[in-house]
């Protein structure tokens, strides 16, 4: 890769991935996933969230802090709760069980002057709906820094009035769109750039995803693997296309050109491809055990 320096920013959601049926769990969500697979890629990296006073804050503190993820910015409040998400995999596969936010679920709830300030050194903030962060996103706007956006899979982050908040904003959007038709993926990404995004990337699962940069449309491949886990694989992908693009040059003042955003696809395709090898969302296993004391606060 190119010999920018690449830092990207993680905002919001922190999570405990439970796996149920195997009795073990990992550090996770959105945010927290993306700014991990930054640092393992080489850039320096990230998160800023609310995060849980217990056992699972702890594994979510201690993983990123041995991954040199900054959290400088990141607060820790007394008897705040860890959001827990449990699922069960089978083959590869995940089941989803349910949540547990817990009695005074961790989170971040604002976009601040102070993180602001801090965001200017950076130049990729990364957030998403899981953030719900959707009517604070307009405060980063003006940074430096291009923001990717993470819309996932649901409908209800798909309307005119959710688009008209966080699209202008943002320089990529992300889709998770497996299962969905050419036409809609069409559909639905041209109309985010309609609503302001400068460009949109949806994720199809085994049909590899599709890029848009508003007149031209690129088709990218995906690496056949037999997945171990695929949780977290979008978020690795577009961890490690963003890390490419950067590396490359990319900001709000230079533009993607289709070499990089062909050669992008191909390095996301490798690096997602090889983190479904690998159990959780970015490893740091715990076994199911340790959570029964998980709403003891630590300080």
């Amino acid at each position: 890769m190119g010999g920018v320096e690449v830092k990207i920013a993680a905002i919001g959601d922190n999570v405990i991935d439970r796996y149920l049926n195997k009795g073990v769990m990992y550090p996770g969500g959105n945010a927290v996933n993306v700014a991990a697979h930054a640092s393992m890629l080489g850039a320096q990296a990230a998160y800023i969230g609310e995060i849980g006073n217990d056992l699972g804050g702890r594994i979510i503190t201690d993983a990123l802090s041995s991954l040199n993820v900054d959290l400088s910015q990141s607060s820790m409040p007394e008897k705040a709760t860890t959001k827990t998400c449990d699922v069960n995999v089978y083959n590869g596969e995940r089941v989803e069980v349910g949540y547990d936010t817990g009695a005074c679920w961790a989170h971040k709830t604002h976009i601040n002057d102070s993180d602001v300030k801090f965001l200017q050194g950076f130049n990729a903030v990364f957030t998403s709906v899981n953030a719900k962060l959707q009517d604070d996103v307009h405060l980063v706007q003006d940074l430096p820094a291009v923001v990717v956006y993470d819309f996932s899979v649901k409908d209800k982050y798909r309307t005119d009035a959710y688009f008209d908040l966080v699209c202008p904003a943002t320089t990529l959007g992300l889709f998770s769109c497996s299962g969905e038709s050419d036409q809609q993926i069409q559909v639905l990404l041209k109309r985010a750039i309609e609503h302001g995004c400068r460009y949109t990337i949806a994720t199809r699962g085994s049909a590899g995803p599709v890029f848009f940069d508003g007149s031209r449309w690129y088709q990218g491949n995906i690496r056949p693997v037999d997945a171990l886990d695929t949780m977290g694989a979008g978020d690795s992908y577009i961890t490690a296309f963003v890390v490419s693009c950067l590396s490359h040059g990319w900001s709000k003042k230079q533009p993607l050109d289709a070499e990089i955003i062909r050669d992008a696809m191909e390095f996301a395709a490798d690096y997602s491809a090889k983190n479904c090898l690998k159990p959780g969302g970015f490893g740091f296993e715990h076994k199911l055990a340790e959570m029964k004391d998980s709403q003891v606060p630590l300080s």
